[in-house]
C-alpha cells in the first residue's frame, strides 16, 4: 500500500512487497504500536487459556481494511526488535546501546554523542537501503502472501465451526421460545374460552332480566294506549259535533252575508242604473237645452296665430338658471291675433332634453302674454262702445282669455316638442306654425242659463249652506262643458282636466268679484267655497296615473297665475301625484344644484389673490339674484354651524351676509321675506352663550315681523288667524326673550284681547292650533322662503314677497 503526503493508507504487510509500498515514518509508527499491543493482548489470553490454537485477530488500519495478525507464540521476539529497530531507523545488526549512558567527564559524554550519532546514521542508512532493496521487498511479501493463506483459510474453518455452533444454538432457542409459544397460546385460549363462556351466562342472565322488564313496559304501553284511543275517540267525536255545529253557523252566517251582500250589490246596482239612467237623462236634457240655448247665444272667437322656432342660440349664450350654463338650443314663439300685433317669447337651454322639458314654460309665457294682450284690446273696444264686453262682465273675459291661454298653450307646446324630436340633439333653423281658435257663447243678460246667473244661483246654496247641490247642479255641468270648450279642435293630445280646473277658478273669480271679503262675517263662507272646489279638484284627479298632474299645475300657473287658489291646490296634488323615481330624480338634481351653488359661493367667498379671477368672480355675482345667493349662503352656512367654534363664526358671518343682501333687495327691514334668514342667524347665535344678546335681538326682530303678518290677518277679517300667529310667535320665543320682554307682554295683552272677542268654537279651534306654535312659525317663515326651481315650474313661493307688497293676504292661507 502506498502513502504519500495526499494519500495517508497504511498496511500491515510483511517485509519483501516492494519499495513502491514503503509506509511513511507516522504510518509506520502507528502500526507499530497497534501491532504491539495486540501482541501483547494475544499472549495474555494464550496464557490464560492454557491453549495452543492459533488465535485470530482483526486490526484496523488507518484506512479502514482489517489486518490478521499470528499470536505472540509464532512471532519471534527477534521479529519484533527488527521491525521496532527499523522504526527508529537502527539496523538489525548494529549493537544494541544502552539508552542511558554512564555518567563522566564532558570529553567522554561528548565521545558518546558521536558514537551514538554515527550508529543512528549507520543504522538509519542500512534501514534506507533494506527498503530500497527491491527484491528483499518481494520476497518478504511472497512470504507473508503464504502465511496470510493459511491463516485465512484457518480463519474460515474456524467461522464455519463458530457459525455452526451459532445456529445449534439459536435453533435450540428457537424451539424452546417456539415451545413457550404455544404453551401460552394453549393458555390464553382456555382462559377466553372461560371468559366467554362467563360472558355468554352473565348475558343471558341479562337478557332474562331485559326481557321480564320489557314485558312489563309492553304491557303498560298497551293498557295506556288504550286508554289514550278510547280518550282521543271521546275527545274526536266531541270535536268533531264542535266543529260541525261551527260549520252549520258559518254556513248559516255566510248565506246571511252572501244575501245581505246580493241585497246591497243589487240595491247598488239598482241605485247606479236609476242614476246612470238620471245622469244620461240629464245630459241629454242639458245636450237639448245646450243645443237649444246655443241658437239664444251670441258667440266670439279669438283666433291665435304664429309658429314656433327651434334654432342654435348666439355665441356664447348661457341659461337662466340658478348655475348658468352654456346654452345650445333656442326655443322661441311668436303669436299675435287680430287685435293685436305679434308677441315673440324666447328662452335658451343647455340640451335638446332640457327644452323639452321646459317647453311648457315657452308656451306658457307666450300664450299668457297673447291672451292678456287681447285682453287689453278688448277692453279698448269697450271703451268705445264695441267689443266682447258689451255683452258679458269680466270674470266672463277672464275665463274665456284663460281659456284661450291654455289651447294656445297646449298646441304651442306640441310644436316644439315636434320640432325637438325630429331633429336630434342639436336642432337649428327649423319653424312650424301655430294656429288655434277659441270661442266662447253668451246668453242674453235676463236669461235665466246665462253663465252669471248659474254662478249667482251657487253662490246662494252655498249661502245656504245647500253644497252638495252646488256641486251636482251647477258646477259639475259647467266643469263637463267647459273640458269640452278646451279640448275641442285640438289636433295634439292636451292635458286632462284643464277645463274643470278652469270652471271652478271661473265659479271663485265670479265670487270674488261680486262678493269681495270686506266683513269678518264673510269668511266662513269663502272658506265652505274654498273647500267645495278642492273637494271637486281632489275628486276629479283622483284617478290620474302617476306624474300626470305636473303639466296641469304648470298649464294653472300660466293661465291663473301662481297665486290663484285653484293653482295651490293643484300644486299639492301635484306633489302628491310624483312618483317615487320622480322624487328621487328631483333629490339627487336638487342635490347636485345645491353643490355648485355652494361651490359658487365658496369661491366667491375664498377668491385668489389673482385680480382675472376676482374680476370673474365679481361679474359672476352680479349675473347671480340675490334671493339664489341668500339662499346659498344659507346652506353653506347650515353645514358650516355644525362643526366648531371657528366654523360657527364662519356661518355667522354668512347668514349676517344674507340678510344684509335680502334687505338691500327687499328695501324695508321688516319684509316677511328676511324670516328664512332671520332665524337661521338666530339658531346660529343661540348655540353659543356668549351670543344671547345677539339672539336676543334677531329673535325680537322675528317678533315684529310676525306681529305684521298677525296684522294683515286681521285687516283681512281672519281674526283667528290673527291671533294664532300672535299666540305661536310668544310662545316661540318668549324663552329666549323672556317673559318680562316688552314685545312679549305686548303681543300676549293684544292676543288675549283678541282671543276673547271670538266665539267659543272658534277659542277651541285657536287654542288647538297654538299647541303647534313651532309649525305655525315654520309655515310662515317657509311660505316667503325662497327655493329653487329645479324644474322650470312655478312654486307660488316665489311671487309671495312681491303679493305682499301689493297688501293683502298673498300668499298667506287661513290658518283654521
Amino acid at each position: 500500500m502506498t502513502c504519500t503526503k495526499s494519500q495517508r493508507l497504511c498496511s500491515s504487510v510483511p517485509a519483501g512487497l516492494g519499495a513502491a509500498h514503503r509506509p511513511c515514518i507516522r504510518c509506520s509508527m502507528r502500526c507499530r504500536m497497534l501491532r504491539s499491543r495486540h501482541l501483547v493482548m494475544n499472549a495474555k489470553e494464550e496464557s490464560s487459556d492454557d491453549s495452543d490454537d492459533l488465535q485470530l485477530q482483526a486490526v484496523p488500519n488507518e484506512s479502514g481494511d482489517m489486518q490478521t495478525i499470528t499470536s505472540y507464540a509464532e512471532e519471534s521476539p527477534q521479529v519484533m526488535l527488527q521491525e521496532q529497530q527499523a522504526f527508529v531507523g537502527v539496523s538489525a545488526a548494529a549493537p544494541l546501546l544502552p539508552l542511558k549512558p554512564p555518567r563522566s567527564n564532558t570529553l567522554e559524554g561528548f565521545v558518546w554523542a558521536l558514537v551514538i550519532l554515527g550508529a543512528v546514521r549507520l543504522g538509519r542508512k542500512e534501514s534506507e537501503d533494506t527498503f530500497l532493496d527491491f527484491d528483499a521487498i518481494r520476497e518478504n511479501r511472497q512470504l507473508r502472501l503464504e502465511s496470510d493463506k493459511e491463516m485465512y483459510a484457518r480463519r474460515l474453518q474456524l467461522q464455519r465451526v463458530e457459525a455452526e455452533q451459532k445456529a445449534a444454538e439459536a435453533n435450540k432457542r428457537m424451539v424452546v421460545a417456539r415451545r413457550r409459544t404455544q404453551e401460552a397460546a394453549q393458555r390464553q385460549k382456555e382462559k377466553e374460552a372461560r371468559y366467554k363462556k362467563e360472558a355468554q351466562q352473565e348475558a343471558a342472565r341479562l337478557s332474562a332480566i331485559q326481557d321480564a322488564k320489557q314485558r312489563e313496559f309492553d304491557e303498560r304501553e298497551v293498557k295506556a294506549a288504550a286508554e289514550l284511543k278510547q280518550r282521543l275517540e271521546v275527545e274526536q267525536r266531541t270535536i268533531a259535533e264542535q266543529q260541525q255545529r261551527q260549520r252549520a253557523e258559518l254556513e248559516r252566517q255566510r248565506r246571511e252575508a252572501e244575501q245581505k251582500r246580493q241585497a246591497i250589490a243589487l240595491e247598488k246596482q239598482q241605485a247606479a242604473e236609476a242614476k246612470e239612467q238620471e245622469l244620461a237623462a240629464q245630459r241629454a236634457q242639458r245636450e237639448a237645452e245646450r243645443l237649444a240655448l246655443r241658437r239664444l247665444q251670441k258667440n266670439f272667437g279669438v283666433r291665435m296665430e304664429g309658429s314656433a322656432a327651434v334654432d342654435k342660440p348666439p355665441k356664447g349664450a348661457k341659461t337662466s338658471g340658478r348655475v348658468p350654463r352654456e346654452a345650445t338650443v333656442s326655443v322661441s314663439i311668436t303669436l299675435a291675433t287680430a287685435l293685436t300685433g305679434e308677441s315673440t317669447t324666447s328662452m335658451v337651454f343647455r340640451d335638446a332634453a332640457e327644452a323639452e322639458d321646459g317647453a311648457i314654460e315657452v308656451a306658457g309665457s307666450s300664450a299668457a302674454a297673447a291672451a292678456e294682450q287681447y285682453q287689453s284690446a278688448v277692453r279698448l273696444q269697450n271703451m268705445t262702445g264695441q267689443g266682447a264686453l258689451q255683452h258679458m262682465g269680466e270674470p266672463e273675459l277672464q275665463h274665456w282669455m284663460r281659456l284661450t291661454c291654455c289651447r294656445t298653450l297646449a298646441t304651442s307646446a306640441q310644436a316644439v316638442r315636434q320640432l325637438l324630436q325630429g331633429h336630434g340633439q342639436r336642432p337649428a333653423g327649423q319653424k312650424a306654425s301655430v294656429q288655434v281658435r277659441t270661442e266662447y257663447g253668451v246668453l242674453p243678460v235676463d236669461h235665466p242659463n246665462r253663465n252669471e246667473a248659474l254662478l249667482d244661483s251657487a253662490v246662494a246654496m252655498l249661502e245656504g249652506g245647500n253644497t252638495s247641490s252646488c256641486a251636482d247642479s251647477v258646477l259639475k255641468p259647467m266643469m263637463e262643458q267647459t273640458e269640452q270648450a278646451f279640448q275641442q279642435g285640438l289636433s295634439a293630445p292636451a292635458t286632462q282636466h284643464a277645463g274643470p280646473a278652469l270652471a271652478l277658478a271661473h265659479f271663485l273669480d265670479h265670487m270674488y268679484y261680486h262678493r269681495p271679503a270686506k266683513r269678518v262675517e264673510a269668511s266662513p263662507w269663502y272658506e265652505a267655497a274654498n273647500s267645495l272646489v278642492q273637494d271637486l279638484l281632489s275628486q276629479t284627479v283622483k284617478d290620474a296615473p302617476k306624474d300626470s298632474l305636473m303639466p296641469l299645475a304648470q298649464y294653472m300657473h300660466y293661465a291663473l297665475g301662481s297665486d290663484h287658489a285653484v293653482t295651490v291646490i293643484l300644486r299639492r296634488l301635484a306633489d302628491a301625484n310624483l312618483s317615487s323615481a320622480t322624487k328621487r330624480r328631483q333629490q339627487e338634481e336638487q342635490k347636485l344644484l345645491e353643490a355648485e351653488l355652494a361651490a359658487q359661493l365658496l369661491e366667491e367667498e375664498w377668491p385668489d389673490e389673482d385680480e382675472m379671477r376676482a374680476a370673474r368672480m365679481a361679474v359672476r355675482e352680479e349675473a347671480t339674484p340675490v334671493p339664489e345667493r341668500a339662499w346659498a349662503l344659507r346652506n353653506v352656512a347650515s353645514t358650516l354651524a355644525l362643526g366648531g367654534p371657528g366654523e360657527r363664526a364662519r356661518a355667522r358671518s354668512l347668514l349676517e351676509k344674507a340678510v344684509t343682501l335680502k334687505e338691500q333687495w327687499l328695501d324695508d327691514d321688516q319684509h316677511p321675506g328676511l324670516l328664512i334668514e332671520l332665524d337661521a342667524l338666530g339658531s346660529v347665535l343661540e348655540a353659543s352663550t356668549e351670543w344671547h344678546q345677539d339672539a336676543v335681538a334677531i329673535r325680537a326682530r322675528m317678533l315684529r315681523i310676525l306681529s305684521l303678518v298677525a296684522s294683515r290677518y286681521l285687516s283681512a277679517g281672519e281674526t283667528p288667524s290673527g291671533v294664532i300667529v300672535l299666540e305661536s310667535a310668544v310662545r316661540q320665543y318668549e324663552d329666549v326673550l323672556g317673559i318680562r320682554h316688552p314685545g312679549i307682554s305686548t303681543l300676549s295683552k293684544k292676543a288675549e284681547k283678541l282671543l276673547s272677542n271670538l266665539e267659543p268654537e272658534q277659542r277651541e279651534q285657536v287654542a288647538a292650533k297654538c299647541q303647534q306654535a313651532a309649525e305655525v312659525v315654520k309655515d310662515i317663515v317657509e311660505t316667503f322662503a325662497e327655493q329653487p326651481d329645479v324644474y322650470k315650474q312655478a312654486t307660488g313661493k316665489r311671487k309671495a314677497i312681491e303679493l305682499w307688497v301689493e297688501g293683502g293676504l298673498g300668499a298667506l292661507l287661513p290658518l283654521t
